[in-house]
């Protein structure tokens, strides 16, 4: 029981911290109203698209830290595409999301070499921002009126930022707890040794999850496009680090093989409700206090497993 309850450790954190925010915010008089909440997953919806994404990732012990470049960089072509270029808005934003699935196909050819993944993405972090400021300069770049009509398109009153991020958690859940390929990811991160002798094949899952990255990250990249009325190569610089806060916060460990997507979830919640409590307070102080809670969980869960052990 005792060794059950250090190894929930961090995800406990995690939601005293979710119902301490969540307690202080009801304080307000706009967080009682439903509209509030979808304006700020409007806001936020793209760290919980990629802290999901991200959760098989660091399941297998590897880490994607060119998430929010693939992200700028996908918003930079469909940008082009659709102002300079004038291509349809369907296949301008389909552009997109492929562009984002190259960029991950690109980070898990490299890990699947050999690369270790901070090597591996942290370079590509880097590529991909050049490549968005090579084509789009400093200047933002305006978009038509039309991607901005799409966005506020409410299918049953909610959303399209939260059906994507239900229809993106259920199918994490889902292939991640339900699946042969759940099973192995938890396996590759637990002992990438024994994973491979157990026929596990590691390549083409690393290959597979580093992609599917690429693509939800593209897939913000459009989000993006169709939110603002402009897009700029320099934006979302901290988007990678709140994503992996999210995971972390999360419970899931960050050398791999344990965790799980609700948790996950929980973790988007908590950083959500702490990004809105801080949402007066100066950006460098925001990241500031996003960095202690993240090191702090960690060192707690590190701390906690060692002890459980």
């Amino acid at each position: 029981m005792t060794r059950s309850l250090l190894r929930a450790l961090p995800t406990l954190l995690s939601l005293a911290l979710f119902v301490g925010l969540l307690i202080f915010l009801l304080q307000q008089p706009g967080p009682w109203r439903l509209a509030y909440w979808f304006s700020q997953a409007n806001l936020y919806f793209a760290p919980a698209l990629l802290a999901l994404a991200l959760t098989p990732v660091v399941l297998t012990g590897g880490i994607d830290l060119s998430v929010g470049s693939v992200t700028v960089f996908a918003s930079v072509v469909v940008g082009l595409l659709l102002a300079k270029l004038g291509w349809p808005l369907g296949p301008a934003l389909l552009a997109g999301l492929v562009v984002g699935a190259l960029a991950g196909l690109v980070n898990g050819l490299l890990v699947a070499a050999g690369v270790l993944p901070l090597v591996a993405t942290l370079a590509t972090r880097e590529l991909f921002r050049g490549l968005a400021l090579s084509l789009c300069g400093e200047t933002a770049l305006a978009l038509p009126e039309a991607a901005g009509d799409l966005w506020r398109w409410r299918p049953f009153g909610v959303p399209l930022s939260v059906w994507a991020v239900l229809l993106t958690l259920g199918v994490v859940w889902f292939v991640v707890h339900h699946t042969w390929m759940g099973r192995m990811l938890f396996a590759l991160g637990d002992n990438a040794t024994a994973a491979k002798y157990a026929g596990v094949p590691s390549k083409r899952l690393l290959v597979g999850v580093y992609t599917a990255v690429g693509l939800v990250a593209g897939l913000c990249g459009v989000g993006l496009v169709l939110q603002y009325p402009a897009v700029r190569a320099d934006a979302e610089k901290t988007l990678e680090m709140t994503a992996i806060a999210c995971v972390v916060l999360g419970g899931v460990r960050i050398t791999g093989g344990a965790g799980h997507v609700l948790g996950t979830a929980l973790g988007i919640a908590t950083i959500t409700l702490l990004l809105v409590a801080l949402a007066n307070v100066s950006p460098s102080v925001r990241d500031l206090l996003l960095g202690v809670l993240l090191l702090g969980v960690a060192l707690t869960g590190e701390a906690a497993r060692r002890r459980a052990r």
